[in-house]
């Protein structure tokens, strides 16, 4: 059998990560080499001589929770895949941790199956996503450019511009982004529902990754 793949649970409840640590050790070929309980363990320990190949990282946590640590990391260009347990799945939250570098998130009333799941597409893939396969995000420039050309063909300008805006780091309501846009919110809703119905698209989130993966948030 191969070398196990290390993963480094971050939670500040210790017996809900011992039992992580026993279910995760279960599902696969994992070994979990380091635990902390929370995000300011985590930096202090850095760097790791024997490094992970995953971290699965609590949301809510004292003293340096999920999304502070996120920020820490891009900051001080740690480059950890991360995949985040949350009682908090509002698009809001999901959005933000995507534009953070989070490579999936899963809520904390999974199923074993969905936590493998998650693992094995982290590792293998670079992403998971229940909604969309972000996984394509992990792509050659050129195949990027061919796919964006494609989706292109099928989206107008204002529904780019729609796109633009919702991925803005301001974190435009469609009320907002109405505004922005000079056009009534049914309008707004309109462009929604066209790329929702195109491209079988669910959420706000789903936008938002969408717009990411054929790089529509940077056209200009």
């Amino acid at each position: 059998m191969s070398n196990p793949l290390k993963l480094c649970l971050i939670d500040d409840h210790v017996i809900v990560r011992n039992a992580l640590k026993g279910l995760i050790e279960k599902l696969g070929n994992y070994k979990v080499s380091h635990q902390f309980n929370n995000g300011k363990e985590l930096t202090e320990a850095l760097p790791f001589a024997d490094e992970p190949d995953l971290l699965i990282m609590d949301l809510n946590m004292p003293e340096m929770d999920g999304k502070t640590t996120m920020q820490w990391m891009k900051t001080n260009n740690v480059k950890y895949p991360v995949l985040i347990l949350t009682l908090d799945t509002t698009d809001k939250t999901i959005i933000e941790l995507f534009r953070l570098g989070v490579r999936g998130y899963l809520p904390k009333h999974t199923t074993s199956d969905l936590l493998k799941k998650a693992i094995d597409d982290i590792l293998t893939s670079g992403y998971h996503h229940n909604e969309l396969l972000t996984k394509a995000l992990i792509t050659d420039q050129q195949n990027v450019n061919d796919d964006q050309k494609k989706v292109l063909e099928k989206i107008t300008d204002r529904e780019i511009l729609f796109l633009q805006l919702v991925c803005d780091e301001a974190e435009y309501t469609y009320d907002k982004i109405a505004e922005k846009m000079n056009v009534h919110r049914r309008t707004v809703d309109g462009y929604r529902e066209s790329l929702f119905e195109k491209f079988n698209l669910k959420s706000k989130t789903g936008l938002v990754l969408f717009a990411i993966k054929y790089q529509i948030h940077t056209i200009s």
